[in-house]
């Protein structure tokens, strides 16, 4: 910002040494005529100078003023910034407050004061985006984040992936819960919604669980349900909107095909989570979270440009962590690659 204030100066700066050249260059626009020519040339260059001047002059002050608003907006998006970094904050200590009940985090408080989502409840007692969230978001400590995600496996946990919430609203739903227009274990009333399968697979993943982050892949997959036409219904290779639960008389039959965003959350709960590559601004981080009977794996990507060929190494069968993080033969100290470190072909060895 300050860059662009001096340039703004710089015009400014111009304009009185353009107004003191206002006579040369009239003088030179009639030196080769008569007298009277050049009376006229002097002229001429008077008048074509004082308008260079004065534009010049307009547009440093456009250019200034421009600035100036510029560099308003930018204290006041700073400000702002720190606003909202601070209402975050208060925000994060009234939810560990008020929202933390013993080994899960409630679904929410409406405005009359009424919890949603409390243990309390007999339905609808334990939600799964809190839960997974509070970890992803980084809100949640790590004891919470071990009980809240224990909570989740030991309450909505199904042979076909993890229930929004449970049990299902049947007589006790609040005022407006709109879950009530579908029947128990389906869509947002208990169902296993797909779309959030993909989060609680990357909570379990940040969390060093790769057990359990993989069973919740297999659990959600299309994939896993080749054999299970005859109760999944769906096609094998796309994801569905929701599975219904262990409350339904169909458990397992899974509805409206392509209509859902799962597959991208799914990928990212895989890539980001179990694969662990998590890309930031100057490079890449490998960090995997895997099953522990898997000895090695391989993967291949290609990241800016540059291809990575990435090979696993798990010979105590650990679910996460490093002991050795090697590129192109160079032991590292973190299992993090630098962008201006990468060829145009590199080896990347973890040792876990």
């Amino acid at each position: 910002m300050a860059e662009h204030i001096e340039v703004a100066k710089a015009y400014v700066t111009i304009v009185p040494s353009l107004e003191g050249s206002q006579k040369t260059i009239a003088e030179e626009l009639g030196a080769s005529g008569s007298a009277a020519a050049k009376t006229a040339g002097e002229e001429a260059g008077q008048e074509f100078g004082n308008s260079l001047a004065t534009g010049l002059k307009a547009t440093a002050a456009v250019v200034a003023s421009a600035m100036a608003v510029v560099a308003g907006a930018a204290v006041a998006a700073g400000k702002a910034f720190i606003d909202s970094a601070n209402d975050v904050a208060a925000y994060g200590d009234t939810i560990q407050k008020e929202c933390w009940e013993d080994d899960r985090f409630v679904r929410g408080i409406k405005e009359d004061g009424q919890v949603i989502g409390s243990k309390k409840d007999p339905e609808a007692s334990m939600w799964l985006n809190p839960q997974s969230w509070s970890v992803i978001s980084g809100l949640a400590s790590k004891e919470q984040a071990e009980l809240a995600l224990e909570s989740v496996h030991r309450e909505l946990n199904t042979a076909y992936g993890v229930r929004v919430m449970a049990p299902s609203y049947v007589d006790h739903a609040f005022d407006g819960a709109l879950a009530l227009l579908f029947n128990p274990s389906t869509k947002e009333n208990g169902g296993i919604f797909c779309q959030p399968q993909g989060w609680i697979i990357l909570a379990e993943a940040l969390m060093g669980h790769g057990n359990r982050a993989f069973e919740y892949f297999t659990e959600s997959s299309p994939a896993s349900q080749n054999d299970n036409a005859d109760v999944r219904k769906l096609e094998p290779y796309v994801h569905g909107q929701f599975t219904e639960a262990n409350e339904s008389p169909f458990h397992g039959r899974t509805h409206v095909h392509w209509l859902t965003g799962t597959a991208s959350t799914c990928m990212v709960g895989c890539v980001e989570g179990i694969c662990g590559m998590r890309p930031d601004l100057d490079g890449l981080w490998v960090c995997p979270t895997i099953p522990s009977d898997w000895k090695e794996m391989t993967m291949d990507k290609v990241f800016r440009g540059k291809k990575l060929h990435i090979t696993v190494k798990n010979p105590n069968g650990a679910e996460s962590g490093f002991k050795e993080f090697y590129l192109n033969g160079v032991k590292l100290d973190q299992p993090y690659v630098a962008e201006k470190d990468m060829k145009d072909e590199n080896e990347v060895v973890v040792i876990m």
